[in-house]
């Protein structure tokens, strides 16, 4: 798995660019504005890709958005980028999440609240709520 790198990508949808550090294959990519899934959308049709050769931030962009390399600029400043194989992209990012859904845990047992400490007696949950805080 390549390491984690900036990811800049135009919402397919509502067209927001949405800025995401550290950003690694497998995890959730959702828009700041309309909450939709950012890698749902057919990228190797629906966008373009260039990497920054300064600060190496990916830049997922619809096509129909102007870019010039040269002449566009990212955010460091930079204007030199290499254009990225978005079917490659794509395709490694569907991997990578078909990875991360087979490690979810599906134990029907598991339970997600965290269990008291043993050495506490048990107590009633509704007695957290019924203790007055002191507050007044």
């Amino acid at each position: 798995m390549p390491p984690p790198f900036d990811l800049l990508i135009q919402c397919g949808g509502c067209g927001l660019e949405n800025l995401i550090p550290d950003f690694s294959p497998g995890r959730p990519a959702i828009c700041n504005q309309c909450r939709e899934n950012l890698l749902a959308y057919d990228l190797a049709n629906t966008h373009q890709g260039h990497i920054c050769n300064a600060c190496q931030r990916a830049l997922l962009i619809k096509k129909e958005t102007d870019f010039v390399d040269g002449e566009s600029e990212c955010q460091c400043g930079g204007r030199d980028f290499t254009e990225l194989d978005m079917k490659d992209f794509a395709d490694r990012m569907g991997k990578a999440e078909k990875r991360a859904l087979d490690n979810v845990d599906d134990d029907p047992d598991f339970d997600w609240c965290r269990p008291a400490p043993e050495h506490l007696p048990q107590e009633d949950y509704n007695e957290i709520f019924d203790d007055d805080p002191g507050f007044g």
